[in-house]
C-alpha cells in the first residue's frame, strides 16, 4: 500500500532532515510544498490539496495521505504499509480518515483536531465535491478542526491512542507523551499564523461553517 506524507514546510531543509528521515525509514513517501519551489504559499489547504492531487497522478496506487507538519515524526514501533492496513480493515477500504491521539501533549489537545491525520484516497477523492480533503478557505488554524468534524458528521473518523505520532510544537516543555506546553517566543516561520487576529478569523469562519452544517462538505 501507497502511503504517502504530504505538507508544506517553510523551515531549511537542513532542520528538517532528520525529520523526514524518520518518515522514509518507516515506509513513507515524502512529498512537500516547499515556497522556493512552488511559488508563493497559498495556504496549508490549499497546498495539501494541491500535494495531494499531484500525488494522486504521480503513483496511482497510493492509497492513505498523512498530513500535519514538519515538526511532527511518525510512530516509531509500526510501518506506513501496517498502519495502512489496519486503516483499510477498519474502513473497509480508503473513505476514512484516522488520527494518532498517543501524544497526550499539552493535555491530549489532539483529541479535538485531526492535527496530524491520515487520509484515505477514496475520502480525499470524493469529500468536498471532489476538490480535496480540506476546506480552502482556511490558511492555518482551525483546517484540521473542520477536518475532523467533517469525518465524524459523515460517520468515518477513527481516533488511536496506540499510536504516537510525537508533535515537536515548539511550546512542548519535554519529549514525554505528556508534556504541557510552556510559554516560548514564536519561530519567525509560523509568526504569521500565530497572531490573535489570525486566530479571531479562522475561528469566525468555523463557528459559521459548523453552524452551517459545514457546506459544501458533501462527497460525491
Amino acid at each position: 500500500m501507497g502511503v504517502w506524507l504530504t505538507i508544506p514546510s517553510a523551515r531549511p531543509l537542513q532542520e528538517t532532515a532528520s525529520v523526514f528521515a524518520k518518515w522514509a525509514k518507516r515506509g513513507y513517501m515524502v512529498f512537500l510544498w516547499i515556497d522556493k519551489h512552488r511559488g508563493a504559499y497559498p495556504g496549508y489547504a490549499v497546498a495539501v490539496n494541491t500535494l495531494i492531487r499531484e500525488a494522486m497522478r504521480i503513483d496511482p496506487n497510493i492509497e492513505w495521505f498523512v498530513t500535519g507538519g514538519d515538526d511532527t515524526e511518525p510512530d516509531p514501533n509500526h510501518s506506513a504499509d501496517d498502519i495502512a492496513m489496519q486503516c483499510w480493515s477498519y474502513f473497509g477500504g480508503t473513505y476514512g480518515v484516522m488520527q494518532p491521539t498517543g501524544d497526550r501533549f499539552a493535555q491530549g489537545s489532539i483529541d479535538r483536531i485531526a492535527g496530524s491525520a491520515w487520509i484515505g484516497r477514496e475520502f480525499a477523492e470524493r469529500s468536498y465535491g471532489g476538490h480535496g480533503p480540506l476546506w480552502c478557505e482556511y490558511e492555518h488554524m482551525f483546517v484540521d478542526e473542520e477536518l475532523q468534524e467533517v469525518a465524524i458528521q459523515q460517520g468515518v473518523f477513527w481516533q488511536r491512542p496506540d499510536l504516537v505520532q510525537l508533535h515537536r510544537h515548539f511550546m512542548r516543555e519535554t519529549d514525554a507523551l505528556d508534556s504541557r506546553a510552556v510559554q516560548r517566543a514564536v519561530p519567525r516561520h509560523l509568526v504569521k499564523w500565530n497572531t490573535q487576529e489570525h486566530w479571531d478569523c479562522s475561528k469566525a469562519i468555523f463557528q459559521k461553517r459548523k453552524r452551517e452544517g459545514f457546506p459544501g462538505s458533501e462527497p460525491l
